[in-house]
């Protein structure tokens, strides 16, 4: 095995391991450099749905069938996330998976089934680096701070243009999902770095702040993170896989290539 570190910050791509035959001495190298960067990548990891969950175990306790996104029939806990020709994706957001629920996802294992040529990278920015490098008189106000997350339904979005049943099926998820408090500044528990725990998609405002404030302070915060510094950006392939830890991080899809095909599965960890 070799981890090739790819940024300052996060970032890792591991050589020479087979994820689907790897024993436990090898899997636990696997899953330190995991929550030490962040995300990790690998090439060339051939399997099928069902091996994706065995896989995906080995992080943690599976999450339940995934509300509004498809799924692989035989193995349901596994989304699809898919683009076909004639039908390009939505506008893209910096967010960090199921942020508004109570207990969002420890860990996102996304695989990649095909790509387009060029394009549909997508990146991933470090939360505990952002807010490392925040004046200590920021660091002491966030910590005393909890922001609302709600689930973006469209917001914005003419009712007419709401044409899909996946888009209805979030409508509906949000309705039943009320928004959730979290604290501005949590702690990993496998490392115990300090995370600034917002993010664009979800994160509504600070509580107890008016909102002019609320919003003055998010965007700063927000543009912080979209600095380069702070990420790392992949070029999928066939048969990638990224593993990224959602307590720490942020991700963006860049929707760059129209609506050339390009299908991902993703199993989450609770």
């Amino acid at each position: 095995m070799r981890i090739e570190l790819l940024t300052p910050h996060i970032g890792a791509l591991i050589h020479h391991v087979d994820l689907v035959s790897c024993n436990d001495t090898v899997f636990e190298t696997v899953y330190q450099a995991w929550f030490t960067h962040q995300v990790i990548f690998f090439r060339d990891q051939v399997f099928s749905p069902q091996q994706h969950l065995i896989i995906a175990a080995r992080f943690g306790e599976l999450e339940p069938i995934h509300p509004f996104f498809p799924h692989v029939e035989q193995a349901p806990q596994v989304s699809v996330i898919e683009t076909v020709s004639g039908k390009p994706p939505l506008e893209s957001f910096w967010h960090t998976d199921l942020t508004w629920r109570q207990q969002p996802s420890k860990a996102s294992i996304l695989h990649a089934q095909h790509v387009p040529a060029y394009g549909g990278d997508t990146l991933w920015c470090s939360m505990s680096a952002v807010f490392r490098d925040l004046p200590e008189q920021d660091k002491v106000l966030l910590r005393e701070l909890s922001a609302m997350h709600a689930l973006f339904a469209f917001d914005g979005i003419e009712e007419s243009e709401i044409t899909e049943d996946w888009q209805k099926e979030v409508i509906a998820v949000s309705a039943q999902n009320p928004p959730v408090s979290h604290p501005v500044i949590t702690r990993n528990p496998d490392t115990n770095e300090e995370i600034l725990f917002i993010n664009e998609q979800f994160t509504r405002y600070i509580i107890g702040m008016n909102r002019d404030d609320s919003n003055m302070l998010l965007a700063k915060l927000f543009t912080m993170a979209r600095q380069p510094e702070y990420q790392v950006r992949f070029k999928w392939q066939s048969n990638s896989l990224a593993i990224w830890d959602n307590r720490s991080t942020q991700h963006y899809a860049v929707i760059d290539y129209a609506d050339s095909p390009r299908k991902l599965h993703r199993v989450t960890v609770l």
